[in-house]
């Protein structure tokens, strides 16, 4: 146990609710993250037809945990909250230790046009707050004020006000090692459903500390742009100028969790520095020469072992993409084993598979694992329930 006065042992999500944005126009919509017992699921699953709202749940969680990192935004991050139309409210459960004593309470992350005098969509009682364990609820946010102003929710909140101290404190601090952070500060990781790798032109390469590199609220994964700084092979050619074992790790968790014994990552390239993959004992290429599946699992586990907290929730934009029915097994298989490994990690992932549904049967218990799921009808404008 690390010894800290402000040590978070859980943050996980409880509920979110949106208004008004995308495709969620009519009423609230409600997506309830927890199980039958009440308990906040640590792999869940959404799905529904092409643009009934995946991305755009996944993109606010997104926004709602980049606040974290801000003292004075001038906008959210998404055209709906921005322009004041909608309005969002994302419910976690937060386990730690604070000045000296264990606490449980619930964290409202909020945005959008909040009215003044309670600036909430879903109202925690004690009752409520009573049911997930939690003694007290608190807020943080921002709320749209005329003329695109924004005002801090939550400002004389003491919780909140030492949250955010931590959180700025240790922003763009050096993680301590590979999927070995001792940090327990909130991140999220999110990946997009374009996350493909791409080469980068020889001239911008060198020993560049991947950018951000450190701590955190938020990392977005998506396709690189040609940019040295943002490429796997930089973090790749990083690690392995850092000269610790971080480096012989991460080739040893990708040739056993992506590759088989003909095809493996075989070390770094010095000229131009890039990763190198070597297929059936000769012939060697680069990243982006990988298959598509490939380079989506690649990227997936490379960034997870690199940018993890002791509570990270990770969440994952189509996870079937590019991925062979076998690989989408495999996939969710791992999934399983990472949080199972790792108690503080949250998976949220929106899917088109039935095979990944038929392989994730939420009656089904399985050891370490809490699941569940959302149908997303905004057609009919159902609450979200677990299917």
């Amino acid at each position: 146990m690390i010894k800290d006065d402000f040590f978070i042992e859980a943050f996980e999500p409880l509920w979110l609710t949106i208004e008004n944005i995308g495709p969620f126009r009519e009423s609230p919509y409600e997506i309830d993250f927890t199980d039958a017992e009440n308990q906040p699921c640590n792999i869940f699953l959404l799905m529904s037809q092409n643009g009934r709202g995946k991305t755009t749940i996944l993109d606010i969680m997104y926004c709602l945990m980049s606040l974290l990192g801000e003292d004075k935004p001038d906008r959210f991050g998404h055209e709906d909250l921005d322009e004041g139309r909608g309005r969002v409210q994302w419910d976690l459960r937060v386990k730690l230790d604070w000045r000296g004593e264990k606490h449980c309470v619930v964290l409202s992350l909020l945005a959008g046009s909040l009215a003044e005098e309670q600036p909430a969509m879903k109202i925690w009682s004690e009752k409520q707050l009573e049911k997930y364990g939690a003694r007290a609820w608190h807020r943080l946010g921002f709320r749209y004020l005329a003329l695109g102003h924004l005002e801090r929710i939550g400002k004389s909140d003491k919780f909140v006000a030492d949250l955010l101290g931590r959180i700025r404190a240790e922003m763009s601090s050096s993680p301590a090692g590979f999927e070995e952070s001792t940090l327990s500060l909130p991140t999220l990781l999110y990946f997009s459903a374009y996350r493909d790798i791409e080469v980068i032109a020889s001239m911008e390469r060198g020993i560049t500390e991947p950018e951000k590199w450190g701590y955190y609220p938020v990392h977005e994964i998506t396709r690189e742009d040609g940019t040295w700084t943002r490429s796997l092979d930089n973090l790749l050619v990083w690690l392995k100028w850092l000269d610790d074992d971080r480096f012989e790790k991460v080739i040893k968790l990708v040739n056993d969790l992506v590759f088989d014994k003909n095809k493996y990552i075989n070390g770094i390239r010095r000229v131009p520095p890039e990763a190198i993959v070597m297929v059936n004992g000769t012939e060697k290429h680069r990243l982006d020469r990988l298959s598509s599946g490939e380079k989506s699992l690649v990227q997936m586990f490379l960034r997870i072992g690199a940018h993890m907290t002791r509570n990270t929730l990770i969440i994952i934009d189509e996870l079937d993409v590019h991925l062979h029915s076998s690989w989408q097994h495999a996939l969710l298989n791992l999934l399983k084993q990472l949080v199972r490994e790792h108690p503080g990690m949250t998976v949220i992932a929106s899917t088109h598979s039935r095979e990944i549904l038929e392989a994730f049967p939420i009656d089904i218990p399985e050891t370490g694992i809490r699941k569940g799921g959302d149908i997303i009808r905004t057609d009919l404008l159902l609450k979200g329930t677990s299917d």
